[in-house]
């Protein structure tokens, strides 16, 4: 069986491309061909569209690098803490978290781990939002109970296997997932 890559669709040419329509077909073409394709030329000729049309919405590659990350970030940090937040109590929080990542298509996480091996400005967005990660679920962790220390570790062992699970292959199913999430913190968290 032949893996073929799912082609980003082009957004509707109907209208002028937004600067979300900009920064979600980056997200796709990172995905499918490499940060390569996110350079300036690349990606207008992806596009079919002018350089005119990048700059109308950034100022520079390092601005469109920044607005992407910063979109990323919006999108699969902030907006699932808003949904575990929801949740109301540590502990379902914790459980909402994990629930919402399983729901979500992730696959952009494991391409701009990779491109931030390469690139100094992702890699200083990225430890930005791991760190905000991190503090997330300590701060659930410490909700619950735990003792500084151990919220602190608990929070990198859960974000250590969040991580690590997307590194493997065949990648463990959504049940597999939300399981081993918690035994991590077995000692508040049952599902």
């Amino acid at each position: 069986m032949v893996n073929k890559k799912v082609r980003a669709p082009l957004p509707a040419k109907s209208k002028q491309l937004s600067k979300t329509d900009w920064l979600e077909f980056a997200l796709k073409q990172l995905v499918n061909k490499g940060p390569d394709s996110l350079k300036i030329m690349p990606l207008c000729e992806a596009l079919k569209v002018t350089k005119g049309s990048f700059y109308h919405h950034f100022q520079s590659r390092q601005d469109f690098n920044d607005a992407l990350m910063s979109h990323w970030y919006e999108r699969m940090t902030m907006e699932f803490i808003k949904q575990a937040d929801a949740a109301g109590a540590p502990l379902e929080r914790l459980k909402k978290l994990d629930q919402v990542i399983a729901a979500h298509n992730i696959e952009a996480e494991m391409h701009i781990r990779a491109w931030a091996l390469k690139d100094v400005q992702i890699a200083e967005h990225l430890e930005k939002i791991d760190n905000q990660r991190q503090q997330y679920l300590k701060q659930c962790y410490l909700d619950l109970g735990a003792e500084d220390s151990l919220a602190g570790e608990l929070a990198q062992i859960a974000y250590g296997l969040f991580l690590g699970l997307q590194q493997i292959h065949p990648k463990p199913d959504i049940e597999t997932a939300l399981r081993l999430a918690a035994m991590v913190s077995g000692k508040f968290v049952s599902y």
